[in-house]
């Protein structure tokens, strides 16, 4: 016969709770109990009913992370992030992508009226504010990802967008570059949006002229900025200075058109990115290092904390670092390792 909580509480001599803590890997239990309750658990071959303990707990024992239906590396490392977490957890995760504004509040109040996880944690998506003030009122723990909703007590995680973008642009003008492109973000997201204003204000406060065709529209993906070049060529103007994409994805689309014209990187024209991918690092592209594992891992443990109630949300807002690399010329160098809480 299988061994029952009251045996290993028997074994151990701590309380139904304290055990029940334990089997929920609750953060408010420390870590000498867990190893001495755990160790029990082990010893007297203790296996929970998860279904019946789920049920007990009204809870599933699931994170979902929903995020937006794009190729992006950016995302792919912030997943990874989440992943250690939770599997330090033994949570499991539900992922989904989304396939427009329509698409994501659809998804999102199925998640949450079904209670098909513990937490949702939601990734640069873009429904308006009055939609997320609206979860509010489910009281299901919620964690934006470079999403901040200000005034708003819902926890979120961000990087510094607006100090990458002005350490990477004055470093760009630093080498003496002063026509100037930049290639932005889907408007209305945060990040894009916060690193076209910032970039914008770096220029103005610098008293350097920004062109209204200067600002390139792209939608984060390498096969709009890789037409946005294109079409440039097309009209036999001369090259920018340099090139700011507000992500690596699309400085990729910029450096694949540029070579394939036989235009040189950066003897030509510069090209610098942002995010900090390993696609950037094996193309020696400069950029911006956001730490996108970190910010998994921060989201997750926001999570952690507002399931169990060890904490109130938060809206935490991680470093950013400039990577001086082959594609930018210039003599300044920053070193490659990781920012603070960032893994290589």
């Amino acid at each position: 016969m299988n061994a029952t909580i009251q045996d290993i509480c028997q074994a151990t001599g701590f309380s139904t709770a304290t055990v029940s803590r334990v089997l929920n890997d609750s953060p408010l239990v420390t870590p000498t109990t867990k190893k001495k309750v755990r160790a029990a658990l082990d010893r007297m071959d203790y296996r929970p009913h998860h279904a019946a303990r789920a049920l007990k707990l009204n809870r599933t024992g699931m994170i979902a992370v929903v995020f937006p239906d794009f190729d992006n590396g950016f995302f792919t490392e912030v997943l990874r992030g989440v992943d250690e977490t939770a599997s330090e957890f033994k949570l499991h995760l539900m992922t989904a992508f989304t396939h427009g504004a329509r698409d994501e509040q659809k998804l999102i109040n199925r998640m949450i009226r079904e209670r098909l996880a513990d937490a949702l944690i939601l990734m640069n998506l873009t429904f308006p504010d009055p939609f997320l003030r609206k979860l509010l009122r489910w009281n299901l723990p919620i964690v934006l990802i470079d999403r901040p909703l200000k005034g708003s007590s819902m926890s979120s995680v961000s990087i510094d967008n607006r100090a990458g973008t002005v350490a990477m642009t004055r470093h760009l003008l630093d080498q003496g570059h002063r026509r100037l492109v930049f290639v932005a973000g889907p408007a209305g997201t945060f990040d894009a949006d916060e690193r076209l204003a910032a970039f914008r204000d770096t220029l103005q406060a610098a008293g350097v002229p920004l062109p209204a065709d200067a600002v390139w529209q792209g939608d984060f993906t390498e096969e709009s900025s890789s037409r946005l070049m294109a079409n440039f060529l097309l009209r036999n103007t001369p090259l920018p200075d340099a090139i700011f994409a507000a992500n690596d994805a699309m400085a990729v689309g910029i450096l694949r058109v540029l070579r394939q014209a036989g235009r040189q990187v950066p003897g030509d024209v510069a090209v610098v990115g942002f995010d900090g991918s390993d696609v950037a690092r094996h193309l020696d592209l400069t950029t911006v290092r956001a730490p996108m594992r970190a910010m998994g891992r921060e989201a997750a443990q926001q999570a952690l904390h507002l399931i169990h109630g060890t904490a109130p949300p938060q809206n935490v807002v991680l470093p950013s670092q400039l990577v001086v690399r082959q594609t930018c010329s210039g003599s300044q160098s920053a070193k490659e390792s990781p920012p603070p809480g960032e893994q290589s």
